[in-house]
This record gives structure tokens, C-alpha cells and sequence, in this order.
């Protein structure tokens, strides 16, 4: 069981990874790709392009910044997924292969050590969440307020 169980969960690990790796080097394409087409001269731009040319560029940049967060949002998943399995199997274990009445206060308080690790982790998920979710519209705020300022000079 603990073979398998380590088994899935680097498996599971290297999948997040390699997401991760592909989300990157996508949002490093997006970025070049915006970047070098928002500096090709064509001279005079009307405003409609250079908006456009800003909004992708300032968008890319979003996504760049934001792989960091997804990563460590999955990698954080996996390490749950594979606390809660864990604890789950030493359980069962517990369970069916000690009857001794001490092992019943070992088991509550693994037991009690599940749930307050499944609260800590959905309040850990919450704050993160909240500061993905914040630092993603802070920047396009900042791209609006720019783009406020572009209009005014």
C-alpha cells in the first residue's frame, strides 16, 4: 500500500510539474510573441492599435506572473491528496491490526489530526486563491489606470 501510494503520488508530482513547465513556456511565448508585435514600427498607430498592443502585451505579462500561483496551487493538491491518502491508510492499519484499547486514543488523535489539517489546508487554498485572485486584478487595474492616463496626455 505505502509502495503504491508513493507511487501515485509522484507520478501525480511529475504531471503537476510538467504542466507546469508547458504553462510556462507558453506564457513565455505569449509574452515575446505580444512584446515583439506591440514594437514593430508602423508608424502613425491609431489609438485602437495602440490600445490593442498594450492590452496584449500588459495581458501577457498577467499570465507570466500568474504561472507561479497555478503552480504552486497544483503542487499544494497533490501534497493533500497525498496527506489525506497517507493518513487514511495508517487508519485502516490501525484499525484492523490493533485491537489493544491504547490504539483507540492513537486513532482519535489521528483522527482529530485529519480534520484539522483538512481545515488548515481548505483555509491555505482560500488565502491563496484570494491572493491570485487580487494580484490578477491589481495588474489590470494598473493596466486600466494606465491606459486612463494614456487617454488624458
Amino acid at each position: 500500500m505505502t509502495y503504491q501510494l508513493m507511487a501515485g503520488t509522484l507520478a501525480a508530482y511529475f504531471k503537476a510539474l510538467e504542466a507546469s513547465q508547458r504553462r510556462w513556456l507558453d506564457a513565455q511565448r505569449d509574452v515575446y510573441q505580444s512584446w515583439s508585435a506591440a514594437l514593430k514600427p508602423a508608424y502613425p498607430l491609431a489609438e485602437n492599435e495602440i490600445q490593442r498592443r498594450l492590452d496584449s502585451a500588459v495581458l501577457a505579462g498577467v499570465s507570466l506572473s500568474q504561472v507561479p500561483f497555478d503552480s504552486q496551487h497544483r503542487l499544494m493538491q497533490v501534497t493533500e491528496k497525498w496527506v489525506a491518502a497517507l493518513n487514511r491508510a495508517v487508519l485502516d492499519k490501525l484499525e484492523h491490526d490493533s485491537l489493544h484499547p491504547s490504539m483507540a486514543v492513537v486513532r482519535q488523535a489521528l483522527q482529530l489530526g485529519d480534520v484539522s489539517y483538512g481545515a488548515l489546508s481548505k483555509a491555505s487554498r482560500q488565502v491563496g486563491h484570494f491572493a491570485s485572485t487580487s494580484f490578477s486584478s491589481a495588474t489590470v487595474k494598473a493596466a486600466h489606470d494606465m491606459r486612463h492616463a494614456w487617454k488624458q496626455r
